[in-house]
């Protein structure tokens, strides 16, 4: 939960979230994992997509292994395992959705990380050029802007990732997008406003 782990409240948004808490006392909650059919869970929680056997898939423990990209990274790259983990996640979806829905949502997924990691870029460059101009030192969290940049990234990137893989709109836009633009709107104006007053120093 929170600003910079919003899984939750994302679920809860998307369309999963809200058929598990329209139609909950309709599902088997009960069932095992191991044996997890979609007659028990024709609605998926977070423990179906990431971990269950559902219709005789491999249970884990490991709620990465069906993850193909490091989406709380600054800047996202793909997994180690990115081909494999992506077909495990997929073969789980298309035991509800068809094959062209999958796709589709994995196509815009794609866009949402290459165009974070490039709006994530461009706000880096900013604080690089300030580093090599000498107005900046290299420990973090130092000045006003270190804590913008990291708010950008660590916050609103990530938020926007997450949201588009799990179907919760609002976190793509008003809670990702919209103040990661915001945000580098501030700090290009921070760091004029940082030139500006070392440009005055005697």
């Amino acid at each position: 939960m929170g600003p910079d782990h919003s899984q939750l409240e994302i679920y809860l948004e998307s369309k999963h979230g809200v058929l598990f808490q329209a139609q909950e006392s309709l599902l088997n909650l009960k069932a095992s994992p191991a044996h997890l059919t979609t007659r028990d869970m024709f609605v998926p929680t977070c423990a179906t997509c990431h971990m269950s056997g559902l219709n005789k898939l491999k249970v884990t423990h490991d709620t990465s292994e069906r993850l193909s990209y490091l989406l709380a990274s600054e800047v996202t790259t793909k997994r180690k395992d990115f081909a494999e983990a992506r077909i495990r996640m997929q073969e789980l979806c298309l035991n509800c959705h068809t094959k062209a829905t999958v796709e589709r949502v994995y196509s815009e997924g794609d866009r949402v990380v290459e165009t974070t990691n490039l709006k994530v870029k461009e706000a880096r460059a900013i604080i690089e050029r300030l580093r090599k101009e000498g107005l900046l030192s290299s420990k973090p969290f130092q000045t006003q802007i270190d804590f913008a940049y990291f708010d950008l990234w660590h916050y609103y990137g990530r938020t926007a990732k997450h949201g588009a893989f799990m179907g919760g709109a609002d976190f793509v836009q008003w809670h990702g997008n919209y103040p990661l633009l915001k945000s580098t709107v501030e700090l290009k104006a921070m760091a004029e406003e940082m030139r500006r007053h070392h440009a005055k120093k005697p």
